[in-house]
């Protein structure tokens, strides 16, 4: 019977995963990822997110398991680790960088390695949202966002707008992310969508001041529009302002 058919003990898994080397390491996550994948959700992830990554089929609930065991054992040694071009071992890359205790600065060269192989929104919106230290880091973290809403790679300005959606919105904040929303250049689908995210999310908890933007704003009108929708669709924005909003909607 192999190592998940029921007869290892965890602490047999921490062992064999802090003596294995970066290849090593890699086998046995694949082995224990297969172990744990389902037919049914591999073909419903194959739905909902588009990726080129073979998909093996594992729930997020498992994987942050696992990777709350890497990050405690061998987070350095995995990270390094070839991920095969499978979903869930990127996933997993981005989910142990989540739970270091680390500064998001000392995190940075390892984070932009990892999002150079995403290329879908799961593995963009499960990961850089949790990072340990963003919170305390704000005004440090800032400039990377900054950076990031500039790039030419899709998931790179995703993954700023859901750092600033998370972590940046409050009301001393408005007129910063206003600002950095139109300055958000980029085409692609996943990063306009985020951007439209991110007004949504402003506009359920400031309405005033987020009407205000929609009057004024200079977003191109597919990002407006969406921005409007998402709002819309939002249970924390009042039926009142929807209202107001819808009449704002461009041609």
């Amino acid at each position: 019977m192999g190592m998940y058919g029921g007869c290892a003990s965890d602490k047999l898994i921490l062992r064999l995963f802090n003596n294995a080397d970066e290849k090593q390491l890699s086998e046995l996550l694949l082995q224990e990822l297969k172990h744990l994948s389902d037919e049914k959700y591999r073909a419903f992830s194959r739905k909902i997110v588009r990726t080129k990554q073979e998909v093996l089929g594992v729930r997020l609930p498992a994987l942050r398991k696992i990777a709350k065991r890497i990050a405690g054992q061998c987070p350095d040694k995995f990270i390094i680790g070839d991920k095969k071009n499978i979903y869930e071992m990127v996933m997993l890359e981005g989910l142990v960088l989540s739970y270091l205790d680390r500064s998001f600065i000392d995190l940075l060269s390892m984070t932009e390695n990892f999002l150079c192989r995403v290329d879908n929104w799961a593995q963009v919106d499960s990961t850089v949202s949790a990072f340990r230290n963003i919170s305390r880091e704000k005004n440090k973290v800032l400039p990377v966002v900054e950076k990031w809403l500039k790039s030419e790679n899709e998931f790179f300005v995703r993954a700023g707008l859901v750092v600033v959606l998370t972590h940046y919105v409050e009301k001393q904040n408005l007129d910063m992310i206003f600002d950095l929303s139109q300055r958000v250049s980029h085409s692609g689908y996943y990063a306009y969508m985020a951007n439209a995210w991110l007004i949504s999310v402003c506009m359920a908890g400031f309405p005033e001041q987020t009407i205000r933007f929609f009057k004024s704003n200079t977003l191109d009108d597919k990002t407006h529009n969406k921005a409007i929708q998402k709002s819309r669709e939002s249970c924390r924005v009042s039926k009142e302002d929807k209202d107001i909003i819808n009449k704002l909607k461009r041609k």
